[in-house]
Formats: C-alpha cells, sequence, structure tokens
C-alpha cells in the first residue's frame, strides 16, 4: 500500500481538522490501496503545546517516510503546506495537488501526474 501524506490549511482552526478528517474518510473509500496520513489529526492536537518549527518538523519527519503528498485547497495561503510542498519537491516525493475537494478532481488530477 501506498502511504500519502494530506496537506490541509490548518492555522490553529479546528474547522480545517474537520474538513481533513471528513475527506480522508471519503478517500479511504474512493483509493482503498493507499493509506492516508493527515497530520492535522497526528499532530494537530498539540499545536499551541510545541513552537511553530518544532511542529513542522514532526510534519517533515512523518511526510519524508510516505510515498506521495497531496495538496488539500487553499494550501498555497498555508505557511505550513508550502514547507510541506518544498519539502517534497527537494526530495523528489511526487505531488498532487486537489484543485478542490470533489474526487473527481482529484481523480484527473492524480491520472494527468502519473501519465506525466
Amino acid at each position: 500500500m501506498r502511504l500519502i501524506y494530506l496537506a490541509h490549511p490548518y492555522g490553529g482552526d479546528e474547522k480545517n481538522v474537520e474538513d481533513a478528517k471528513q475527506l480522508v474518510r471519503r478517500l479511504v473509500k474512493e483509493f482503498p490501496g493507499r493509506v492516508f496520513l493527515s497530520p492535522l489529526q497526528a499532530t494537530g492536537f498539540y499545536y499551541n503545546d510545541i513552537p511553530y518549527i518544532q511542529g513542522m518538523e514532526h510534519c517533515l519527519t512523518m511526510l519524508s517516510r510516505c510515498d506521495e503528498l497531496w495538496l488539500c485547497k487553499g494550501w498555497q495561503d498555508s505557511k505550513g503546506c508550502c514547507m510541506e510542498y518544498a519539502f517534497a519537491k527537494a526530495k523528489g516525493i511526487p505531488i498532487i495537488e486537489v484543485a478542490d475537494d470533489s474526487l473527481n478532481t482529484m481523480i484527473i488530477n492524480a491520472a494527468e501526474r502519473k501519465a506525466e
């Protein structure tokens, strides 16, 4: 199984945690051959307990163990997602951008990425 790191904007907003959780629930049904790792669920609960950069180090450590990075809607406006994108790009981790929250768009983008 492929391990997918799902980068979703956070910024301390609990609505983003819920949005990411619902997206993962949809993804595991649509892509049964993949395991989705959402750092919002894995580390978001201690977001305010450690310095930001230390939290990002935790996220990048998780990302380094993943097969792909999937970027969710709004990632360009998120400092953390931009750091994850730059890290994946530097490490040669395949990146798939989710243009919106529709799985159809995600499937199209994933298929285009594989064709490259």
